[in-house]
């Protein structure tokens, strides 16, 4: 892992003779590590015998999270948002419009996409994700199932993504503290897409929205 770390970071900084000191590397791989962990509702801090991140070396070696969701390609998702948009129909393309203009004038909306199975919802999400990353703006794809996530461009589930608690009632809050990665990249967030959302308990809504 740690060497896949190395080439990473040569490539994202081009600079194919980049070397990373032992400490830092370690660091690097701690948060992949917390990242992987986090999606099983786990963290370093659950296992006393690991070594630990460091928060002051982690604010110099900046958000990983942050970064990944930064390392996309802009020609790629460029082409890719060009050719599915072409393929919307005029009320895909009402849709698109609205979230967009949202995004741009950052309004905060809210909006609800409703329609059959078959009916391009997912397309529509993917062509409004593209747009966003060639643009190099954060969106975070969830969906209320592990099966559905696969369907949305580096999609996860929204339980993972945000920490929300299994067991779930009216006081419960997303178990996500102030000044880590993951506060920081929410912060940095222009758009979240939520497939499958009525499947998922109103209680969940309401730790994220509280947080």
């Amino acid at each position: 892992m740690s060497e896949n770390i190395l080439h990473k970071r040569q490539r994202i900084l081009g600079h194919t003779n980049l070397e990373l000191d032992d400490e830092t590397l370690e660091q690097y791989t701690l948060i992949e590590v917390e990242k992987l962990m986090h999606m099983h509702d786990r963290s370093l801090n659950d296992i006393k015998e690991m070594p630990k991140i460091k928060h002051v070396l982690l604010k110099e070696l900046g958000n990983s999270l942050w970064s990944q969701e930064m390392d996309y390609d802009v020609a790629e998702e460029t082409l890719r948002h060009d050719r599915q948009y072409n393929l919307l129909n005029a009320e895909q393309r009402a849709i698109y419009e609205s979230v967009l203009d949202s995004v741009e004038k950052k309004d905060g909306k809210l909006f609800f996409v409703y329609g059959a199975c078959g009916t391009g919802k997912t397309f529509l999400y993917q062509t409004i994700i593209s747009r966003l990353r060639s643009r190099k703006q954060i969106v975070l794809p969830v969906a209320s199932s592990g099966i559905t996530a696969l369907l949305l461009p580096n999609g996860g589930t929204s339980h993972s993504c945000f920490n929300i608690p299994l067991k779930l009632d009216e006081n419960k809050l997303c178990k996500i503290t102030p000044g880590t990665m993951l506060a920081e990249l929410i912060e940095k967030t222009d758009l979240i897409i939520w497939d499958e959302a009525p499947m998922t308990d109103k209680h969940a809504f309401e730790a994220l929205d509280k947080l």
